[in-house]
């Protein structure tokens, strides 16, 4: 993989800065990665190159991105352990099947020529929801999770269906004629896990999921 630029590292970091100051934590590659995502999608929609798309990422443009990031991460809960959240949500024994068929496609792609701790947080789910699973106290066929163990599960399949959208390696037992269905499948899959999440627009307040004001 090539390396960043340094205007993506330099911005990355001041990107970093910003969700820091609203008590967020993300790695720096991933924000890498963003950032080149975006730049690129800015420039394809002006029809200017890249380098002049960059001039429209100022301080303002982070600090927004940064409160873009803060309401989708924070209804994540960041750094909570899943199994000591309330279990707010039943979901359908045919959903976690297939949810957990799409975390092990998004743990097998994962770790195709990358790092082994790659597939990490596909299997760490996995795992959560075999032990939701296993203290289900009543009968089958609904389980009760929390909302933000869907958040997350959801995020990484869909970006999971980008990444075979956008041609990543695919397992050597995967035929490529398969690629259009699996992103398809994975797709939906992410549909089928957030329209279990309530609509109840922003979440304000002290709550677990509440986006902090913005800094002074």
């Amino acid at each position: 993989m090539p390396r960043p630029s340094s205007w993506v590292s330099t911005t990355a970091s001041a990107l970093g800065e910003e969700l820091a100051r609203i008590g967020l934590t993300v790695p720096t590659d991933r924000l890498e990665a963003l950032l080149t995502d975006r730049v690129a999608a800015v420039a394809e929609q002006m029809r200017i190159t890249e380098r002049t798309a960059r001039r429209y990422f100022d301080h303002d443009t982070l600090r927004t991105l940064a409160r873009e990031l803060a309401l989708s991460i924070k209804e994540e809960a960041p750094g909570a352990d899943l199994l000591t959240l309330p279990r707010t949500i039943t979901m359908p024994l045919p959903t976690l099947g297939s949810t957990i068929a799409a975390l092990v496609e998004a743990a097998a792609l994962a770790g195709v020529d990358k790092d082994p701790h790659e597939p990490a947080p596909a299997m760490a789910l996995i795992s959560t929801l075999g032990v939701l699973t296993r203290d289900h106290a009543g009968d089958l066929p609904t389980v009760r999770v929390p909302e933000p163990l869907l958040t997350r599960a959801a995020r990484l399949i869909d970006n999971t269906a980008a990444l075979v959208h956008h041609g990543c390696p695919l397992p050597p037992d995967v035929a490529e004629d398969v690629r259009p269905h699996l992103r398809k499948a994975l797709r939906d899959d992410a549909a089928r896990l957030r329209a279990l999440i309530p609509d109840t627009g922003r979440r304000s307040g002290s709550g677990l999921w509440a986006v902090p004001d913005d800094p002074p």
